[in-house]
C-alpha cells in the first residue's frame, strides 16, 4: 500500500476506513462486500455508506447508510436507486465521481466544503472506495463521509465538491477530473 492516500486523509475516521479496505482486500485488486468486517470499523459505521453498481444499466442502488449519513440526507436510501434517493442537483454532482470510482476503478477523496444547504456549507472529507465481489470487476463502492456538525443546517442537503484527490488502487496519486 502506497502511503500517499493515508497521508492525504486528515480525518482519523476516514483513515481507519481506508486502512480496513486495504486490509480486507488481501491479495485481490479490491475487496468484496463480504470481505469487509463491520467490527473492524465499528466506530466509523455511522459515517459509512455503500452503493451497489450495475454495469449493464450504469446505475447505483443504495445498500447501506450509517446513522449520521441517513440523518443528514433525511432518509435511509437502502434499496433505492440513487436518482430517487437524491435531488436531481445532488445526483448530478455525485454521479461523475461515483462513475469514475467504479469504471476505472480508482479511489476518491474529497475535502473542504462537501455539503451545501442553501448558502451554507459543511466542511469535511468524503472517501469513495470501489468494491468487487470477484475481486476484479467492480460492482459497488464503499463511502465514508466525515463532516462538522452544524445545527443550523437542515436535513436534505446537497453534496458539494470543493477539492478532489484521485488515487490508484494502491493509494498512489492519480490525476484527472471525473
Amino acid at each position: 500500500m502506497n502511503q500517499t492516500l493515508l497521508e492525504t486523509i486528515t480525518a482519523p475516521s476516514l483513515k481507519a476506513v481506508a486502512v480496513h479496505w486495504f486490509s480486507a482486500r488481501g491479495g485481490k485488486l479490491m475487496p468484496s462486500w463480504q470481505d469487509l468486517k463491520p467490527r473492524a470499523i465499528a466506530r466509523q459505521l455511522p459515517l459509512v455508506w455503500s452503493l451497489n453498481y450495475d454495469h449493464a444499466t450504469k446505475s447505483f442502488t443504495g445498500r447501506l447508510a450509517g446513522d449520521r449519513i441517513a440523518r443528514l440526507i433525511g432518509q435511509n436510501f437502502r434499496g433505492l436507486p440513487l436518482e430517487q434517493a437524491q435531488t436531481a442537483a445532488a445526483f448530478g454532482e455525485m454521479q461523475p465521481l461515483l462513475n469514475r470510482v467504479v469504471t476505472e476503478p480508482v479511489i476518491y477523496l474529497g475535502s473542504g466544503n462537501i455539503f451545501q444547504y442553501e448558502n451554507a456549507f459543511l466542511a469535511g472529507e468524503r472517501l469513495l472506495l470501489p468494491l468487487a465481489t470477484n475481486g476484479t470487476d467492480t460492482d459497488g463502492l464503499l463511502g465514508a463521509t466525515e463532516y462538522q456538525q452544524n445545527e443550523n443546517i437542515a436535513m436534505g442537503i446537497q453534496p458539494a465538491v470543493d477539492v478532489s484527490f484521485w488515487f490508484d488502487l494502491e493509494g498512489g496519486p492519480k490525476s484527472g477530473a471525473p
